[in-house]
C-alpha cells in the first residue's frame, strides 16, 4: 500500500512536471539561444558603430590638424606640410581614451600605428589583412570586418577610404578591437543568462507542484516580464499580483525585479558616471515619447580635454561622476539623463522648456561653484547646453538634433551658457585654474 502510494505520488510529480516545466524548459532554451544570438548580433552592431566613430574621428583630427593632403616624402608621413609620422600623440591618446588600437594606412601599408607585436614593437610598413584592399581601394567604400586577422590576432575592424584632392583613394584610417576581449565579456553575459534560466526554471517546477490556477497566472506575468528582459525593455513593472503573493513566487518575482536592477545597471547604464547609455536611452525613448511633452537638452563640458591633459584621466573621471551625479539629483526624478558621448550629455525633461532652463541653471551653478583640487593646482569646469522643445509629431531624431545644434551654437559662442531656440541664457564665467 505504501509503495503504491509512493507510485502514485511520484506519477503526480511526473505529470505536474511534464506539463508544466518541459513549456517553461523549452522556453528557457528559446530565451537563452535569443539572447546569445542578440548580445552577439548587438555586439557586432555596436562594436561597428564604436569603430566607425573612432575611424573618423582620426581622420578628423588630422584634417584640422593641417588641411592638405597625406602624402609621402622619403619614407616619412605628411599631412600637407606638417610631419606626423614620428609624433604618435594623437594616435595613443586616442587608444588611451577608447582603449582600441587604431592605424593609419597610406598606400597599402602601416604607416602609423597602436598596434605593437609581442616585443612591444609597433607593426609599421606591414600590408593590410586580404580582403580589405579590395573593399577599400577597389569599391572606395568603408569597410567592417568581426574577423579582421593582424599578426595572427583576430579583430573587430572598421576602415575609412583616405581621399587626395583628386578624389583618389591613397590610405586608409582603422580602429580595431581584438576579439577575444569583446568575447570574453559576450560570454559572461550568455552564461549569465543561462543560470538565471536554469534557476527560474526550478523554481518554476516547484512552484507549479504546490499551487493551483492562481499560480499558473502569476507564472504567466513571470514569464512576460522575462520576455520584456530578454529583449531589452527594463520600463516593465512586475505584476502587483505577484509581488503581494505569499509564496515562493512571490520571491521569484522579487528575484526577477532584483536581476532588472542588476542587468539594467550592467548593461544600460555607463559604468563610470551610472548614468543611463544609448542603448538604454533609446529603449527609454522608444516606451515613451508619445506619451510625454519632452524636452530635451543637450550638454557639455567645456574645454574638458583640457582637464585630461593638464590634470590626468583620473581627474578627468572625478569630474564626470560629479557633473553627472549633480545631473542626475536635479533632473533624473522628472525624465532622465544620459551619458551621450565622452563629456556630453542628453537630457530628457517631462515638463516645460522653461522649467528645464531653470532647472539646468542651478545644477550648472552648482557645478561651476565646484572646486576640484589635484593637490598641486586647484580649477573649476562650466558646462554649454543647447535647450529644445518637442513639437506635436516630431520625432526624437528631429528634437535632438536641434538641441545639438543649439549646443554647437553656444559652444562657437563662447561656451558657459545655456541656449534655448537661439535665445542665450548667459551664465558668469566660472572656469577657474589655479
Amino acid at each position: 500500500m505504501a509503495g503504491q502510494q509512493v507510485k502514485k505520488r511520484h506519477s503526480i510529480v511526473f505529470t505536474l512536471l511534464r506539463i508544466g516545466v518541459i513549456p517553461i524548459l523549452l522556453l528557457g532554451i528559446g530565451l537563452t539561444v535569443y539572447s546569445q544570438y542578440s548580445v552577439r548580433e548587438g555586439m557586432d552592431y555596436e562594436m561597428e558603430r564604436a569603430l566607425s566613430g573612432i575611424a573618423h574621428n582620426l581622420l578628423s583630427t588630422y584634417n584640422s590638424l593641417d588641411g592638405g593632403e597625406f602624402n609621402m616624402k622619403e619614407d616619412v608621413l605628411y599631412k600637407g606640410e606638417t610631419q606626423i609620422s614620428a609624433d604618435y600623440r594623437i594616435l595613443d591618446d586616442l587608444k588611451t581614451d577608447t582603449g582600441d588600437d587604431v592605424t593609419i594606412y597610406y598606400g597599402d601599408k602601416r604607416r602609423m600605428t597602436t598596434i605593437v607585436d609581442d616585443d612591444g614593437n609597433r607593426l609599421t610598413n606591414t600590408g593590410a589583412p586580404d580582403g580589405v584592399i579590395e573593399h577599400v581601394y577597389g569599391e572606395g567604400k568603408e569597410y567592417f570586418s568581426t574577423d579582421v586577422n593582424i599578426a595572427g590576432t583576430l579583430y573587430y575592424g572598421y576602415y575609412v577610404p583616405v581621399e587626395n584632392d583628386e578624389g583618389d583613394i591613397v590610405g586608409m584610417t582603422f580602429a580595431g578591437k581584438p576579439k577575444d576581449s569583446v568575447m570574453l565579456s559576450t560570454h559572461y553575459m550568455v552564461v549569465g543568462n543561462i543560470i538565471i534560466s536554469i534557476f527560474v526554471i526550478l523554481l518554476a517546477a516547484f512552484i507549479l507542484y504546490l499551487s493551483s490556477s492562481k499560480m499558473v497566472l502569476a507564472i504567466q506575468h513571470i514569464k512576460r516580464f522575462l520576455g520584456h528582459l530578454a529583449g531589452g525593455d527594463f520600463t516593465q513593472k512586475m505584476s502587483e499580483e505577484v509581488l503581494n503573493r505569499k509564496d515562493e513566487l512571490a520571491d521569484m518575482g522579487e528575484y526577477a525585479v532584483h536581476v532588472e536592477i542588476a542587468l539594467d545597471d550592467m548593461i544600460s547604464r555607463d559604468p563610470l558616471t551610472k548614468l543611463l547609455n544609448r542603448r538604454a536611452t533609446m529603449v527609454r525613448v522608444q516606451n515613451t515619447w508619445e506619451e510625454n511633452n519632452f524636452a530635451i537638452a543637450m550638454g557639455d563640458i567645456d574645454w574638458f580635454k583640457g582637464v585630461n591633459d593638464n590634470y590626468g584621466h583620473d581627474m578627468g573621471d572625478e569630474v564626470l561622476k560629479f557633473v553627472s551625479a549633480q545631473l542626475k539629483d536635479e533632473l533624473e526624478k522628472s525624465g532622465f539623463v544620459a551619458r551621450w558621448g565622452g563629456e556630453e550629455f542628453l537630457i530628457g525633461f517631462d515638463g516645460t522648456q522653461e522649467d528645464l532652463v531653470e532647472h539646468l541653471k542651478a545644477v550648472t551653478g552648482r557645478i561651476r561653484a565646484k572646486v576640484f583640487d589635484t593637490g598641486e593646482k586647484t580649477f573649476s569646469v562650466t558646462m554649454t547646453m543647447g535647450v529644445t522643445i518637442r513639437q506635436p509629431g516630431e520625432e526624437f531624431e528631429t528634437v535632438m538634433n536641434r538641441a545639438d545644434t543649439l549646443l554647437y551654437k553656444g559652444k562657437t559662442g563662447g561656451r558657459n551658457q545655456i541656449v534655448v531656440d537661439g535665445e542665450e541664457q548667459d551664465i558668469p564665467d566660472g572656469l577657474v585654474t589655479g
